[in-house]
């Protein structure tokens, strides 16, 4: 074997290697001290615009997720329980 082919090769594995050892390190980093964060929310929803029946009630949470229980509609009203503030992991509440 000639040694350009085995220099060649060892390039190619190291590049290989630092490539991807660099990727987990960039995607392990947590979320910045400066991310913006919003609100945690209740949300009601109702059958109309008079609000005559709920049918359903929805959570969204600091980390964005959310859930549901029952059924969204057009006509909905939303109450702020808790401000969301950064954390090094993420948004959390305040």
């Amino acid at each position: 074997m000639q040694l350009s082919t085995r220099l060649t090769r060892r390039f190619v594995l190291v590049a290989t290697l630092a490539l991807m050892l660099g990727g987990t390190l960039v995607s392990s980093r947590s979320a910045s001290p400066t991310a913006i964060c919003g609100y945690e929310k209740e949300i009601t929803y109702y059958n109309d615009a008079a609000h005559s029946q709920v049918v359903g009630v929805g959570y969204i949470y600091c980390n964005g997720r959310g859930t549901l229980d029952g059924t969204s509609s057009p006509y909905h009203t939303d109450e702020i329980l808790n401000v969301c503030c950064a954390d090094p992991y993420g948004c959390v509440p305040c």
